[in-house]
């Protein structure tokens, strides 16, 4: 009879993948290659989480969660504060790696057959859901919150792909302190 697999391992393991494909993004990426980093072999990777996708699927539920975790501890109701929050979160350079996964992730969800389509819709809808929870908090109606939490989370996304393609800091700071004022103005 097989081993149930231990939690606490298993969220070690994933958040270990996740700092991992940090740095390495998803080039490569295999659970014969990963294993050596983890401490641990391929073979325990398949016990844990089943395949390669199924582990990839998990770390970007670990990414989404520490992203919404770190909105929810931003200590205002202003979602002025909390969105420069959250752009300052996606441009630290300790996340840049987590971030250019994610619109990797994001990117080749695209393609047909991609096994990762889902967990990408996923990802856009529960930041489209949180954001819009919050902009109904300070009382926007839920129909203008969801679109402008739509705007708001796909345009600070579009804003850091022009801003790890171009490297232009000082532009997309700019343009996204302007998208949050004219977003989230009282």
């Amino acid at each position: 009879m097989p081993r149930t697999p231990d939690e606490e391992r298993r969220a070690q393991l994933v958040s270990g993948a996740l700092d991992h494909l940090q740095t390495t993004g998803l080039g490569g990426f295999t659970l014969r290659s990963l294993a050596p980093t983890l401490g641990t072999s391929a073979r325990m990777l398949v016990h844990y989480f089943g395949t390669r996708d199924a582990l990839l699927d998990a770390v970007l539920a670990e990414h989404r969660r520490r992203m919404i975790e770190a909105l929810d501890s931003v200590p205002t109701a202003d979602p002025r504060v909390t969105a420069r929050s959250a752009w300052a979160g996606m441009t630290d350079p300790a996340h840049a790696g987590h971030f250019t996964l994610m619109l990797q992730v994001l990117t080749t969800s695209l393609e047909d057959g991609n096994p990762h389509h889902t967990v990408a819709q996923d990802a856009v809808d529960a930041w489209v859901e949180h954001v819009e929870g919050l902009l109904v908090g300070i009382g926007r109606s839920p129909d203008a919150a969801r679109i402008d939490a739509t705007l708001l989370t796909s345009g600070l996304k579009g804003l850091l792909l022009d801003r790890l393609v171009t490297g232009d800091l000082e532009r997309t700071d700019a343009a996204a302190w302007r998208l949050v004022d004219l977003l989230l103005a009282p």
